[in-house]
């Protein structure tokens, strides 16, 4: 069964449990055995690292991923902040070293030898990535077609589940979540301002604020987070 239709047989109302058990369908059918969606920082995000949002990795795991810093791993930064093409891995060609580095030993011993990161690049100013990782290292063009489909619609229904949530504890204020709407569409604070019938430094205030809420780099990196979590809808 293909990714696609993997995540068309969900019954609805969709919940996170019920993508996580087809996201797991879905890695054992293309012969994988983890899997995570993250976040794709945006160009100007100086941590420039991919922020992990759901997955079915261990604790353990998790925290020797992110001890290596392979979220940061700049080849994988480049490829999916590259553009829509999914981008097959294999750790001979990641790490070509004779000698075995700490994270080869550490994914290997974890049996991951390859895996594909499909990117997810919306109208706005979210970008995010489906992760694959196994013993296996190749992938078809066919199945890379289909994961990339299913890529979105992974996204799509974890949006959906997150939506009304998020919503509910929606750390913005009124006026906050105004400017961020007005800066998503590539207002200057000058212009917020005119619209809002604010000054300049008044807007600029709220857009902090709303950074900071965020646990944001900057106001773009803000834009995207809130736009994911559904504080603009």
């Amino acid at each position: 069964m293909s990714a696609a239709a993997i995540l068309e047989a969900l019954p609805t109302p969709w919940d996170e449990t019920l993508l996580h058990d087809a996201l797991k369908a879905i890695i054992k059918a293309y012969g994988y055995t983890h899997y995570a969606i993250f976040t794709i920082p945006s160009p100007d995000d100086v941590r420039a690292e991919l922020k992990l949002i759901l997955g079915n990795w261990t604790p353990e795991f998790q925290k020797g991923y992110e001890k290596l810093g392979l979220q940061r791993y700049s080849p994988v930064i480049r490829a999916v902040k590259a553009g829509p093409t999914p981008f097959v891995w294999d750790l001979e060609s990641l790490f070509p070293d004779d000698e075995p580095t700490p994270t080869v030993r550490f994914l290997t011993a974890n049996g991951i030898r390859g895996g594909v990161f499909v990117p997810v690049h919306g109208m706005s100013s979210f970008a995010g990535a489906l992760g694959l990782y196994g013993e296996r290292t190749d992938l078809s063009a066919r199945e890379a077609c289909e994961l990339q489909f299913a890529s979105f619609g992974a996204f799509g229904i974890l949006a959906a589940c997150r939506l009304e949530e998020n919503r509910r504890s929606n750390p913005l204020t009124p006026r906050e979540r105004d400017c961020l709407k007005l800066a998503m569409l590539g207002k200057t604070s000058s212009e917020i301002g005119i619209i809002l019938s604010l000054s300049e430094y008044t807007v600029s205030q709220y857009l902090t604020a709303a950074t900071r809420k965020m646990n944001a780099s900057n106001r773009t990196h803000a834009v995207a987070i809130a736009a994911q979590m559904g504080y603009l809808s």
